[in-house]
């Protein structure tokens, strides 16, 4: 289908023809797509033809219903991937209003899993602005809305609106592959152990499944059906092995919440990082190999050696690499100081958490208290016993005086200290 898609009024892209596919089964045809297509239902046909008939009649029909249920979810899910148009909705009503129609939706619909569709990024080849996790696949000529890939086995795109098709799909086909080729692997492996026993005299008639091979379509074929059998056991095991680490990793994909495009992403961002590491570690192989050598140090010097080869030493040589033994120990060290500060840290939140205030501490701080603005007094401080003015000890001896005041009692003994403990109650911090 051709389309127009305009430009952005501030955009200096012209408007230009492309084509846009809607749906898996538009031309231009992949071979792939074509391969899947055909493998399918080729795989369900072997099974009718050749599996089945060998199989003993109460294991044939289960299995075959079995086989037959996985197949077809496979086909009805891959089929709802490929009709299914993951188009960026923004990028959907935009195309409308080129055809005449209104869009259905509205400046505050929701996008995805709750995220406003608010968060756009513009489009250069659309020329339109579309959501942020939408993509512009240069297979189908347009922004998919929350992109994972583009299936070439399909032969479509893979966004928000078909991802559970898919994911489905690959289960069903997997699924398929693992009971076919079990089933196969079983007749296959049956079938040359009861061959070699016929080489014995034993008589083939007690022997179910090569008799069964034998009376295939009363062709007297057993060895034929047994090739045909083993090919496609092959062919099992090789999509056993591709749509096992498919599923496998779009499961770790689910778990992570992340889409197949931001893994690629990631992991092109992890392989810069450890090439920028490698450059770095290599300078500073250099210059170590620089320095053992003025120094004298010929043992240092065959180990950074031994540890640079490409493949062989930087993986066998690895634990004994100076360079990263040095860098493991620094790292240690760090994590030894913010250990003992952390440590530090909480035994301080501890101390002020506890309460436990010296009288001293206190008495100085209550002095701050009554002394740091004379119009305001500390209720707690109030309550206490406070010791007689001087104006009471003009007829008494001075000696008989109490102990406590609030005025010296930073520079009182110890004794002195331990007394006023005695007459007041133990302060917290409240009272401080």
């Amino acid at each position: 289908m051709v389309i127009v898609i305009g430009k952005r009024e501030s955009s200096s892209i012209p408007t230009t023809f492309i084509m846009r596919r809607s749906n898996g089964f538009e031309k231009p045809l992949n071979p792939m797509q074509v391969g899947t297509w055909t493998l399918l239902p080729l795989l369900l046909l072997q099974f009718v033809f050749f599996a089945s008939p060998t199989l003993p009649v109460a294991a044939s029909i289960p299995c075959t219903i079995v086989i037959f249920a996985c197949g077809f979810s496979a086909a009805y899910f891959a089929y709802w991937v490929c009709i299914t148009d993951p188009i960026d909705w923004r990028l959907q009503r935009h195309l409308k209003e080129q055809e005449g129609a209104t869009g259905d939706h509205d400046n505050n619909t929701t996008y995805g899993d709750g995220v406003q569709d608010n968060d756009t990024k513009f489009c250069w080849v659309c020329s339109i602005d579309v959501h942020k996790l939408s993509m512009h696949c240069k297979f189908c000529n347009k922004c998919v809305g929350t992109f994972d890939h583009h299936c070439h086995w399909l032969n479509t795109c893979v966004g928000e609106a078909n991802y559970g098709y898919f994911f489905r799909a690959v289960g069903g086909t997997f699924s398929l592959v693992v009971l076919h080729g079990s089933i196969l692997a079983g007749l296959v492996i049956s079938f040359f152990v009861q061959y070699s026993i016929t080489q014995n005299g034993v008589d083939v008639s007690s022997l179910t499944i090569l008799d069964r091979s034998n009376q295939w379509f009363n062709a007297n074929a057993g060895v034929f059906v047994a090739i045909v059998n083993l090919a496609f056991l092959l062919v099992d095991v090789v999509c056993v092995i591709l749509l096992g680490q498919l599923f496998l990793f779009h499961i770790k994909l689910q778990k992570e919440g992340i889409t197949t495009y931001a893994y690629i992403v990631r992991d092109g961002q992890r392989k810069r990082l450890a090439a920028q590491q490698k450059m770095e570690l290599e300078r500073r192989r250099i210059s170590a190999l620089q320095q053992a050598e003025r120094e004298g140090k010929v043992v240092r010097k065959w180990m950074l050696t031994a540890a640079g080869c490409p493949y062989v030493g930087e993986h066998l040589c690895r634990p004994f690499d100076p360079l990263r033994v040095e860098s493991r120990s620094k790292k240690e060290e760090q994590l030894d100081e913010s250990s003992v500060e952390k440590d530090e840290s909480n035994a301080d939140a501890t101390d002020l958490e506890g309460g436990g205030v010296d009288v001293g501490e206190c008495a100085t701080t209550t002095n701050q208290c009554t002394h740091s603005d004379d119009n305001v007094v500390n209720p707690a401080i109030q309550s206490r016993p406070v010791a007689p003015s001087s104006e009471s000890f003009d007829n008494e001896d001075v000696t008989s005086a109490p102990l406590y005041s609030l005025s010296d009692e930073t520079s009182t003994p110890l004794h002195r200290a331990m007394e006023t403990r005695k007459q007041l109650h133990q302060p917290d911090e409240r009272d401080c």
